[in-house]
């Protein structure tokens, strides 16, 4: 099924069409389609794989309370990592928020649009905010990253972890990935808009 899926993406197993008068909607709708397809599945596998960074965290945050309160010990490493352990989360896990519809809207009035007007704001929404927002914030954090890898940047405290670029780096790593979320948004709903406006 793929590979004729792939011939349809390229116009052809031949690189070209039977007919070339035929009209090329229906092929670039399957290539829209498979692309939506495949970005919604790489931030779905993205999110539901930090999802077991939670289990992590737990596990750290009682680790630390039974140390601190049986052995009257503690480790400033342990205690950065629980939020470090957070942050990463945090970004990894904002794009599959958007894709399963769960980040925050105004109900009030998106709830009283037609479906109309909701599918072309969910198709403007991502093409004029979310994408646009995310690629910026991505970029502008990558310097971020920069600075820190090149002036070796570690924890203030005594003890702490090091290499706190590491960490940044997943700032614009999670602002790619609602990026990613938000072409994916755009070209479910360009199709969606499309086959409504042929019905």
């Amino acid at each position: 099924m793929s590979t004729a899926e792939d011939a349809v993406c390229t116009g052809g197993a031949d690189g070209m069409g039977e007919d070339r008068g035929a009209p090329r909607r229906a092929p670039l709708n399957a290539c829209l389609e498979r692309t939506a397809k495949l970005l919604d599945r790489t931030v779905e596998r993205v999110g539901r794989a930090s999802a077991w960074l939670t289990l992590v965290l737990v596990l750290l945050v009682a680790g630390d309370v039974v140390a601190r309160y049986v052995w009257h010990a503690g480790s400033v490493a342990e205690q950065e990592l629980e939020w470090h352990v957070l942050a990463v989360v945090a970004m990894m896990a904002a794009s599959y928020t958007v894709q399963q519809g769960e980040h925050v809207r105004v109900d009030i009035f998106y709830q009283r649009y037609s479906e109309r007007v909701k599918q072309w704001m969910e198709f403007l929404v991502p093409l004029l905010v979310i994408v646009p927002v995310a690629l910026f914030f991505a970029a502008v954090s990558l310097k971020f990253v920069s600075m820190s890898y090149a002036i070796h940047e570690t924890s203030p405290d005594p003890g702490g972890l090091p290499a706190r670029w590491a960490l940044k780096a997943f700032m614009p790593l999670g602002f790619g990935l609602v990026a990613v979320q938000g072409v994916a948004m755009v070209l479910s709903n360009f199709l969606a808009l499309r086959r409504g406006g042929r019905s």
